[in-house]
């Protein structure tokens, strides 16, 4: 194999040039958090760095309990969402992995199809669903719709999960008197848990980032989700940045201590999502 080794005075260059990229990526971020310490009395374009700092936005948040309750909502239907999805998507997942059956190929190109259809054709469908089934203003229908949409994701990465395991180890684990679904249970599934962890945590950020599906079937204050209720802080003339940016920020914790739980299992779920045998 041909090794090509950069020139010693590259090195520096591309050091220098990783930091910069690495500080143009990271700015809109200190910003915000810098702007969330800015008094509301304060304008937000007076400069980039705020005159005196606060935690007034933050104690502020804390207390509106509309954002607590949507901060509620939005984790009770991700987490639901991300359960049913991997719940689903396992048997799936190892069906389509361990055994050849007729249509098999097609069933998986139409997996990869489903996700490019626009969310507003599926929105206006389920709409109609649930107002005739008196589901409306409920959160029902966005833990189906977040379902629906992220399970081809989980199918796909979690068939290419049980590929990555062996399976003489399944094998030996029925000749030692487990059925099927035992050696998946108690064999299979323990070290297909890297990928698994990868897999609830991807479909759990894409459900906790979900907008339209949130605005379209929750009308009331109280049920509404994090994405919505922070969208409510941006008027016709004016936006409520005293608001809007603290909440920002605390609705990315969740997704933050999520990853800090799961962060050992995340590479390696990747790694075995995107190998074969």
């Amino acid at each position: 194999m041909l090794i090509i080794r950069m020139p010693r005075w590259l090195k520096p260059l591309s050091y220098i040039g990783l930091t910069l990229l690495a500080i143009i990526y990271i700015s809109p971020y200190l910003w915000m958090i810098m702007s969330s310490f800015r008094p509301s009395t304060e304008p937000f374009a007076l400069g980039i760095f705020p005159h005196s700092w606060s935690l007034n936005n933050y104690a502020r948040v804390l207390q509106d309990p509309e954002l607590m309750s949507s901060f509620f909502n939005s984790f009770k239907v991700a987490a639901t969402a991300a359960t049913l999805a991997l719940v689903l998507g396992v048997p799936a997942g190892y069906s389509f992995a361990r055994f050849q059956f007729r249509g098999r190929d097609l069933l998986m190109s139409f997996l990869m199809v489903v996700p490019t259809f626009p969310g507003i054709l599926l929105a206006i469908t389920l709409f109609v669903m649930v107002v005739r089934f008196g589901m409306y203003d409920s959160h029902y229908p966005l833990i189906i719709a977040n379902t629906l949409i992220n399970l081809p994701f989980s199918i796909w990465n979690l068939r290419t999960v049980f590929e990555a395991t062996s399976r003489e180890i399944e094998e030996s684990a029925m000749v030692e008197g487990c059925n099927r679904l035992q050696a998946l249970i108690k064999v299979v599934l323990p070290i297909a848990l890297p990928g698994l962890a990868a897999t609830f945590a991807f479909v759990y950020i894409l459900s906790w980032n979900e907008y339209l599906f949130a605005t379209t079937f929750i009308s009331t204050n109280e049920k509404r989700l994090i994405t919505t209720t922070m969208a409510s802080a941006i008027g016709q003339f004016n936006v409520d940045y005293a608001t809007l940016i603290p909440a920002a920020i605390l609705s990315t914790l969740p997704l933050i201590l999520l990853f800090i739980f799961i962060q050992r299992y995340i590479i390696k779920g990747l790694a075995m999502g995107s190998t074969k045998g």
